[in-house]
């Protein structure tokens, strides 16, 4: 009986061992594979900056989470956080991942990885703060790590950055300086012909800006070279530059048949932009079921191996209250994490619908304020001709009288009745009251930050915001192109905003 029950105690032994030993074989092996994962991802993700690739990733180091010590590994996750965190506007936390994730890339030496950070935070300073004149230095520091390792592709990357962030600071020359050296660096690739349209197309904006139309015209014929009927979103870009280059010629038809291009291009592109989504949403959801589908059958395979344990112990020793326990509980849980998974479906379903319906408002109420302020200065200059014309009508009454002493008392009290009708103070309060229906509270917030703006002032900031040019305004006011960006450049000063600042940026935050 001794030896009867030796046996079984060593047979139990004997399986114990051996599940043990398998199931430290199956751990390494899956956190080899996870590591694997996670290298190639990360680095096709830099190739194609696939937001699908980095979702599916991510949620991958979420459902598994082993123990990885290498710091290679853990820096390329906090990259990966980042990016994801820059996608859903959370500057803040996307800066914070960046910089664990550089501290530890500085460890390893890892220069292409170091170099993507420094570009992504660029792009993280332009989307969340506007801080053009850091996110250049962050590319330039990009480009040098990008050059130790001799990487094309990521260097084309941040020249593009640094085109677009020139153009934003309206700084054209630079703008086409790196539109050029992105150029030379596509054509050094050889294989690579992507992004050449759109930087043909900064380069003719920048030398419209500088009034080189030669330029203009030449580097957008080499534009449509590249562009294709399909690509909407291109051809806007083109048909815009077209008609701002139509307008600078006076050629108003043409800019016009310009314009309505633009509009069709960017409605397709919203159509297109509508599908796209749409059918990320669908793909999303597969994503999440192939997962879950996955981390199930993980588990049923631990089961099975569980299961086959408990049967053997069963053979030798009762603990079958205790299996069948366990089985219910694990049951229970597994039930209730299904349940609440689905309930987070329809909750993130029914966000995304009333996300979509506030982006659709919000652009429909942006674009009746840019309606309604084109329609308050279409007033004001109506109002400012026929202020001048009877300005005119009053002087030429007075003239007269001053050389007819014999002039009709009659005809002197015409002349003053048509000046008191041209009170510049309440022409200014109408203005402010029609104004603050458009922008309530605008005058006073302003005069919170700068209260020693003056009446002349406060004019100026509400044609910066309702972005009229420089000689939109002077033709407005009567005055030269010069003195209205004389008074902007005062204003600058008085509420404390260095000279490459954005006035208008800082006025429309109020």
């Amino acid at each position: 009986m001794k030896m009867h029950k030796s046996f079984y105690f060593f047979t139990v032994y004997l399986f114990f061992c051996v599940n043990f030993s398998l199931a430290q074989n199956q751990e390494k092996y899956n956190i080899e594979n996870y590591k694997k994962l996670i290298v190639d991802n990360y680095y096709l993700f830099q190739k194609t900056e696939d937001p699908r690739l980095l979702d599916k990733t991510l949620r991958f180091i979420k459902l598994n989470k082993f123990v990885v010590t290498e710091d290679t590994i853990h820096s390329k996750i906090y990259y990966l956080k980042g990016v994801n965190n820059l996608f859903l506007k959370r500057y803040n936390k996307a800066e914070y991942f960046f910089l664990k994730s550089f501290e530890l890339a500085q460890k390893s030496n890892d220069y292409l990885l170091m170099g993507t950070i420094y570009n992504s935070r660029g792009v993280t300073l332009v989307m969340g703060e506007k801080k053009y004149a850091k996110a250049e230095e962050l590319y330039k520091k990009a480009i040098v790590y990008y050059k130790k390792i001799n990487e094309l592709t990521q260097q084309i990357d941040s020249y593009y950055n640094l085109t677009k962030n020139s153009a934003a600071r309206k700084k054209w020359k630079n703008s086409i300086e790196y539109a050029e050296k992105c150029i030379e660096l596509i054509h050094e690739e050889k294989h690579r012909t992507d992004g050449l349209k759109r930087l043909y197309i900064f380069i003719a904006d920048g030398y419209l800006e500088l009034k080189q139309y030669e330029k203009v015209i030449e580097n957008l014929k080499i534009a449509e070279k590249y562009i294709s009927p399909t690509d909407s979103y291109e051809n806007s870009l083109l048909n815009k530059v077209y008609a701002k280059y139509y307008e600078s010629q006076k050629n108003y038809l043409e800019a016009l048949k310009s314009y309505k291009k633009v509009s069709a291009n960017l409605e397709e592109n919203n159509t297109k932009k509508e599908e796209e989504l749409k059918n990320s949403f669908v793909r999303e959801l597969e994503l999440e079921n192939k997962l879950v589908n996955d981390r199930d059958a993980t588990i049923k395979s631990k089961n099975k191996l569980l299961i086959l344990s408990v049967t053997t112990i069963i053979l030798l020793i009762v603990f079958s209250r205790l299996t069948v326990s366990f089985a219910k509980k694990n049951k229970s849980k597994k039930n209730e994490i299904l349940k609440l998974n689905s309930n987070l479906k329809s909750l993130i379903d029914s966000l995304k619908e009333k996300n979509k319906d506030l982006d659709n408002k919000k652009i429909e109420i942006e674009n009746l304020l840019s309606l309604n302020e084109q329609t308050l200065f279409s007033k004001v200059l109506k109002i400012s001709t026929y202020t001048d014309s009877i300005r005119k009508i009053s002087e030429d009454i007075e003239s007269y009288t001053n050389n007819n002493p014999k002039a009709s008392s009659y005809l002197i009290k015409i002349g003053n009745k048509l000046n008191s009708l041209i009170s510049e103070d309440e022409l200014w309060e109408d203005f402010k009251i029609q104004f603050e229906k458009i922008r309530p509270d605008f005058f006073n917030k302003l005069k919170e930050v700068a209260p020693n703006l003056s009446v002349n002032d406060l004019k100026h900031c509400t044609y910066i915001i309702s972005n009229l040019k420089s000689k939109e305004v002077a033709q407005l006011i009567n005055v030269s192109p010069r003195s209205v960006e004389t008074a902007r450049y005062r204003i600058k000063k008085k509420v404390g905003l260095a000279k490459d600042e954005s006035l208008y940026n800082y006025l429309s935050n109020l």
